[in-house]
């Protein structure tokens, strides 16, 4: 399911295509995507490319004044019903409430798009209560649980199909940088041939570059499963490959994996539907999860969690010597399996 940003840029994506347009965009937020996205859309919907030369104008925030957007703003098209006025970087400009005078009246003839990435315009103030009566879009970081629903209608805007597993491993590897996705499955799309029904798992590790057996899904996988040989074989990959495939990426995804378990023991009883919804997963992932539940109740997973936490620590130098990132990750694993093989009150502290 789309959240609120993914449904409001859907909405304005509609309105620029059948060229309902507003005076002024305000396009904020901490996901530069969808700013991007829009921005380029603006771009490419409101002029023709025979009238961009004389009325369109982009300027980045830290080189423009307000005073120069407000005498660009009111200036009139040239043989064109609009002229284009986009400034990147809006959130570089000095003082943006020195733009009121002219949001209370702009020019219906000029489109002007502000693209303040990173930040918010206070709507409390008399500029951000101006801004709403205009189309005023805040882009917010998708959460961990929305990247993978994303991934799957990005894909599918493009004519394509993807396996949930592909999903998951593209959505593990990269994050919710969603600038970072879309880039990564485009150029993969170049790639794989139209005909291909469904993007697998083997489509990701040749044309992303990501290992389709040895990532940290696999070893969130294989740790909830107990797999002792398969455990040992991912991390002495990832120690391997130290450099490109760190420890600190490596116990954020084990965090968020067993804080799923985590929660999971709480909702257990519940329908598999509402405990996927809860857990933050595809319900197709649901029994490794069930899995990982049987094999480390709530006890074992606080102990990992300290255990996390204090690998953290180490690899950012806190008490710790000369071990390399290399052996630290091996160490973690086998702590991790250590705590599901053995009570507590054998385990050495």
């Amino acid at each position: 399911m789309a959240n609120n940003t993914s449904i409001k840029f859907d909405q304005i994506v509609s309105d620029i295509n059948n060229r309902r347009f507003t005076p002024i965009y305000l396009l904020e937020g901490e996901e530069t995507y969808y700013i991007d996205e829009l921005s380029r859309l603006l771009e490419e919907k409101v002029l023709k490319p025979e009238e961009k030369s004389f009325n369109m104008t982009i300027a980045y925030g830290k080189d423009i004044s307000p005073l120069e957007i407000k005498m660009a703003a009111r200036r009139y098209p040239m043989m064109s019903e609009f002229q284009l006025l986009i400034i990147k970087e809006a959130q570089n400009l000095g003082d943006i409430d020195l733009l009121e005078d002219y949001i209370e009246n702009p020019m219906s003839t000029t489109i002007l798009v502000l693209c303040y990435k990173g930040k918010k315009v206070d709507k409390r103030k008399k500029v951000g209560k101006l801004f709403a009566k205009y189309t005023h879009f805040t882009s917010e970081r998708l959460r961990d649980n929305e990247v993978t629903p994303w991934i799957d209608r990005y894909l599918k805007s493009r004519g394509r199909n993807i396996d949930p597993k592909a999903v998951q491993l593209i959505a593990d590897y990269l994050g919710n940088d969603l600038g970072k996705i879309a880039n990564e499955i485009d150029k993969m799309l170049i790639n794989v041939k139209a005909d291909v029904a469904i993007i697998g798992e083997t489509h990701i590790e040749q044309n992303i570059g990501i290992s389709k057996d040895y990532n940290v899904f696999e070893l969130g996988k294989a740790l909830g499963q107990k797999n002792f040989n398969k455990c040992i074989q991912i991390a002495n990959y990832f120690a391997m490959n130290a450099k490109t495939d760190g420890i600190i990426p490596m116990i954020a995804y084990l965090y968020t994996y067993f804080s799923k378990v985590y929660i999971y023991h709480s909702v257990k009883t519940k329908p598999r539907k509402e405990i996927a919804i809860a857990i933050g997963v595809n319900e197709y992932f649901l029994d490794d999860y069930k899995m990982a539940g049987s094999n480390y109740n709530q006890a074992m997973l606080e102990e990992i969690f300290g255990n996390l936490k204090y690998y953290d620590l180490r690899s950012k130098g806190v008490a710790n010597g000369s071990t390399e990132e290399g052996q630290l990750i091996i160490e973690l694993v086998v702590k991790i399996l250590r705590i599901a093989e053995i009570p507590a009150q054998l385990r050495m502290v």
